[in-house]
């Protein structure tokens, strides 16, 4: 392909992403740090203290009738977490209860609720992603800005999807752009010293130059760590569509759906208790360990989908990434508590994971954070330089 048509397919790409690249680059870089910017901001919500006399966290199950009694009338909390901390509140996520006049979900004002886990006192509750100008939902709504540029599903979704599939096209071509071009007087030790300049700023130029300078070494450097989240984006926001189909050449990644249709009305209440449903999930998920060679580490939570009749029981095993909450995963039906599908140990679950893990910080500690935020700020520099590049440049053939 010509030089020339790749530099418009670069640039034309870049103008379409730039504006978003900047967002989610500033966005990124303050939500490597969203737990820690939770608890500071939000303490009376997300710490908590065991009462006076007393430090024995109450057993799961109790707490989540609590949470349930504490929760509006129109809304319903369907898990038990079972991953506690000594020191941070349960954060329960309410769904609306479907109104049996309409068939649709009532509306809720808030849809998570906090609770100290000695106690079970309410510590406050909220609508997630509310507003940037609220202190109990900044940083929430940050994320969602980030991860949805705060527009409803499905738009948000395609957009970023979009952005995230041309990010990638991108990250290719203006590699290939850096490279030297080949003739047949240029060695290839010559051709390597060429490509070796390209990753420094020159000593000298005017601003135009030094702009071009930092946004091609600045592409250059974070190149690796761009294509690995511009690619996670696709899969974030087009996983059907777009990242399975070309992902199924190189890993498989059964769908834990697949058999599972969606009932016709969803659940108003499981038929298994949730005792009991844990104990056929726990005896589901030690079966499989044995079958598939894994240990299960610790116990993240059980879930009730209402919408498809069956318990989702989470943890964290030794096939999951490290340092993350863990997505080993196995579905029970909501009556009989027969599995109905299985998680884990596919390539293309572990490949998922990963890219999830290194998009969101979740992996390898306080030093990963502080590189995925110094990145966030690499990738707006190099967007807003790519952005600057292309106004001087329209503006000089205007005689401006």
């Amino acid at each position: 392909m010509p030089r020339q048509l790749l530099l418009r397919l670069h640039r034309w790409a870049g103008l379409a992403t730039g504006v978003f690249l900047v967002l989610a680059g500033l966005t990124g870089s303050l939500l490597a740090f969203e737990d820690r910017l939770e608890a500071w901001l939000n303490s009376a919500l997300f710490v908590a203290a065991p009462p006076t006399g007393s430090s024995q966290l109450l057993d799961p199950f109790a707490l989540r009738e609590m949470a349930q009694r504490a929760a509006p009338p129109q809304a319903l909390v369907e898990a038990v977490l079972l991953d506690r901390h000594a020191d941070r509140s349960l954060r329960y996520i309410l769904s609306a209860r479907t109104d049996p006049a309409t068939g649709l979900p009532m509306p809720l004002d808030v849809d998570e609720l906090f609770l100290n886990p000695y106690d079970g006192t309410v510590q406050g509750a909220r609508r997630w992603g509310a507003s940037l100008f609220q202190r109990e939902t900044a940083v929430s709504f940050l994320y969602r800005l980030h991860y949805a540029l705060a527009l409803p599903a499905p738009w948000s979704a395609r957009i970023l999807g979009t952005v995230g599939l041309l990010w990638t096209f991108n990250c290719l071509i203006g590699l290939w752009l850096t490279l030297p071009r080949r003739s047949a007087q240029l060695s290839a030790r010559g051709w390597w010293l060429r490509w070796r300049a390209a990753w420094r700023i020159g000593p000298r130029g005017n601003s135009t130059r030094t702009t071009l300078d930092l946004h091609r070494v600045t592409g250059l450097w974070l190149w690796l760590a761009m294509l690995v989240f511009a690619w996670s984006s696709v899969m974030f926001n087009l996983r059907e569509s777009v990242y399975r189909p070309l992902m199924s050449v190189v890993a498989v990644t059964p769908d834990l759906w697949a058999g599972v249709p969606t009932r016709r009305a969803p659940m108003q209440g499981s038929i298994l208790d949730w005792k009991p449903a844990h104990a056929a999930a726990r005896e589901a998920m030690a079966a499989l360990a044995a079958q598939k060679h894994f240990t299960v580490n610790m116990e993240r939570d059980l879930r009730l989908d209402c919408a498809h009749g069956v318990y989702a029981y989470r943890v964290h095993s030794s096939l999951d990434v490290p340092g993350t909450p863990g997505m080993t995963t196995v579905l029970i039906d909501a009556a009989t508590g027969a599995v109905h599908g299985f998680a884990g140990d596919a390539s293309g679950h572990r490949l998922e994971q990963w890219l999830g893990a290194l998009h969101m910080a979740r992996a390898f500690g306080t030093s990963y954070k502080v590189l995925v935020s110094l990145f966030g700020l690499g990738v707006a520099t190099l967007s807003l330089a790519g952005l600057l590049l292309w106004y001087r440049r329209t503006r000089h053939r205007s005689g401006r």
